[in-house]
């Protein structure tokens, strides 16, 4: 027996959209990347809008992902 037996899961018609900006100005409509053990979005974005992006891992790649924020802020 499954431990999900008897959880309720959400249709896909009722998961929502990833509504981020497109380069039309309009939003995404798109579904978001779903995390099926906890019936819930990952992110709540798409995956060309960054939903299965996890983020730099290393200290190697936050520290370059710093340094990049430290350029663009000039």
């Amino acid at each position: 027996m499954s431990l999900f037996a008897n959880s309720p899961k959400l249709r896909k018609s009722e998961r929502g959209t990833c509504n981020a900006k497109t380069r039309k100005s309009t939003l995404c409509q798109a579904p978001p990347v779903w995390n099926n053990y906890s019936d819930s979005a990952i992110n709540g974005r798409c995956k060309l809008h960054g939903g299965l992006s996890t983020g730099p891992k290393t200290e190697v790649g936050r520290q370059a992902i710093r340094e990049s924020n430290r350029r663009r802020k000039k």
